[in-house]
């Protein structure tokens, strides 16, 4: 396995902890008294017994009506005092932070303070919200209606509640909220989960809520350690996580794209260098986001992948014996499938095509071709090997699997649809976990987001992969993603343009989706780049809208690893 020099944070991180305020007790304990016999006392004991039990009972109203008067009025000094803890088998931990693979602190646990209030205390919870909102909005994004109804919270019973968080604010926030003197409102110490870079991986991090429970992403999935104090490190990397939203914010702005989704993934073992799904939003106002922003849909979305599918049918193909490499095909710009006609992108002549050329020009009727030579059982089993149609493994949660007919399902267009990427949908992740075992000599890989994992079985031979490669390679040097190419390395990729199924219709509609996903250094593959952009405007083809976001992205990270050219510059061919 090739290793990748990636920088790292030195230095431990410090010990936190905090210290515990033992509470003063309230009095002396009373020298027990000796008692009456019973036959003269039994009356006087029942009454003294609920003077007693009276007694202790509005000493607990005055010590908690004390305690929030404090909190609420006059403990502003105490706040520098506020330290927020979990007990988690009897030692004080504080949640674990999340760390790049080079260090940088992407969710941190900081000390914070909560708002609650007691609504049965709250007066005119309508302008009590107004004056928290005049605090609170500008830290925590709420509104004062919805300050109101959580100061006008009603418990089971349908009375006002006797407790509702409102915000969790650095201690400063806290002060100003105390400096308003509302009756019922008072604080907590807490933690507050911190992402200091805000929009950075938001969907891949995921969120803790007010209440500490954990939506998405890896606070989710590693909540268990996270919980425990445990720091988890990830393979992503801050910088090109950085690049990759910046070069897709500006893709999808460039094309007024709907939405635009990317991954860097290294070839030999599949580790997610970068993962991004624009648009964003800032993990510190997750509520704010809608739902189909916070999801990971990389991961979650599958699609109909086009034309960046058929590498695999033509990898199918080599690896069982169905074609050879010199194997040649007479290619008419259009061929009929049961009751279906195929036709190629481009009208041209029929002429005679090379396996590299029908891959070069993206050709569907010449692949078509290949997989009516293979067979459509075949081409099923190879599909499965590949690893579509089920989930990658990946160490988050809410993969979806995509969706893969049976051979039994097929229809008699479906040797026509399927061998190009129609018919059948795949998520982004798995498409690029197939390119990564396209590259690194046929062996399949599970993405991962920490640790380190072994390459998975090998589902076709090297001789295969090294095939599949280099046309893979013709694709950008001579055919139609030419604008994925990078000066000093040599690039195989290919470029996708799939139409988009109308939910409403079941039918092919007017958009489309435009990619292109490939890997470098095609002589020595180190990372997996995929981009895909999502109903571009002003031009659908994946060749002009991905290719050159596929360029910048790849050609940052191989610089930024440090990674050999393997290829002479011209001027550098002109001086020998």
């Amino acid at each position: 396995m090739k290793t990748t020099t990636q920088r790292r944070a030195s230095g431990r991180r410090r010990a936190r902890g905090g210290r515990v305020v033992q509470l003063r007790r309230a009095g002396r304990p009373r020298r027990a008294r000796r008692g009456r016999p019973r036959s003269e006392a039994s009356g006087a004991v029942g009454h003294r017994r609920l003077r007693v039990a009276l007694l202790a009972f509005a000493g607990a109203v005055l010590l908690l009506g004390g305690r929030a008067a404090y909190m609420t009025l006059g403990g502003v000094e105490r706040l520098d005092g506020l330290e927020p803890r979990s007990a988690v088998d009897g030692e004080l931990h504080r949640r674990g932070d999340i760390l790049s693979a080079d260090g940088r602190e992407l969710a941190v646990s900081m000390r914070a303070v909560r708002v609650v209030a007691t609504p049965y205390q709250v007066k005119e919870p309508g302008r009590a919200a107004e004056r928290l909102a005049g605090v609170l909005k500008p830290h925590t994004g709420q509104s004062a209606a919805e300050l109101e109804k959580l100061l006008s919270r009603r418990g089971p019973d349908g009375g006002l509640s006797g407790y509702s968080v409102l915000a969790t604010v650095r201690p400063d926030v806290a002060e100003e909220v105390l400096e308003l003197g509302l009756p019922g409102v008072y604080l907590e110490p807490a933690t507050s989960r911190v992402y200091p870079d805000g929009t950075l991986a938001s969907q891949l991090l995921g969120h803790v809520g007010r209440y500490g429970e954990p939506f998405g992403g890896v606070e989710a999935r590693y909540d268990d350690a996270l919980s425990r104090g445990e720091d988890v490190r990830l393979t992503v990397d801050a910088a090109v996580q950085q690049r990759l939203q910046k070069t897709l914010a500006a893709t999808a702005d460039r094309y007024n794209a709907r939405s635009a989704l990317g991954l860097v993934l290294r070839a030999d073992d599949g580790a997610i260098v970068a993962l991004a799904n624009h648009p964003t939003y800032d993990n510190n106002r997750f509520s704010s986001a809608p739902a189909w922003m916070q999801r990971n849909r990389v991961l979650t979305d599958p699609y109909e992948p086009g034309s960046t599918f058929k590498p695999f049918t033509l990898a199918a193909a080599l690896e069982e014996g169905a074609v050879e490499p010199e194997s040649t095909f007479l290619v008419p710009d259009a061929i009929r499938v049961s009751d279906r006609i195929i036709h190629d992108s481009l009208p041209h002549e029929t002429r005679v095509m090379s396996l590299a050329e029908i891959l070069a020009e993206s050709s569907n009727v010449g692949t078509v071709q290949v997989a009516m030579r293979l067979g459509g059982r075949a081409l099923t089993r190879y599909i499965e090997d590949f690893g579509f149609g089920e989930p990658t493994g990946v160490d988050l949660w809410g993969e979806d699997p995509g969706r893969v007919p049976e051979y039994r399902e097929w229809s008699g267009s479906s040797i026509g649809n399927i061998p190009i990427g129609q018919g059948l949908t795949v998520t982004p992740l798995q498409l690029a976990a197939g390119y990564a075992m396209l590259a690194n000599g046929g062996h399949r890989v599970t993405p991962h987001v920490t640790g380190v994992e072994e390459p998975g079985p090998r589902v076709i031979s090297r001789r295969t992969s090294d095939i599949v490669r280099g046309m893979l390679r013709e694709v950008v040097e001579s055919g139609t993603g030419h604008l994925a190419s990078i000066p000093g390395y040599t690039v195989a990729g290919k470029t996708g343009t799939s139409q988009k199924v109308d939910p409403q219709t079941g039918t092919y509609g007017d958009e489309y989706v435009a990619s292109f996903v490939g890997f470098a250094p095609a002589s020595d593959p180190e990372y997996v780049v995929l981009i895909v952009v999502d109903e571009p405007q002003g031009s659908i083809w994946g060749e002009r809208v991905a290719a050159p976001a596929f360029r910048e992205v790849m050609s940052f990270t191989l610089s930024y690893f440090n990674v050999p050219p393997d290829r002479e510059r011209p001027e550098e061919a002109e001086q020998r």
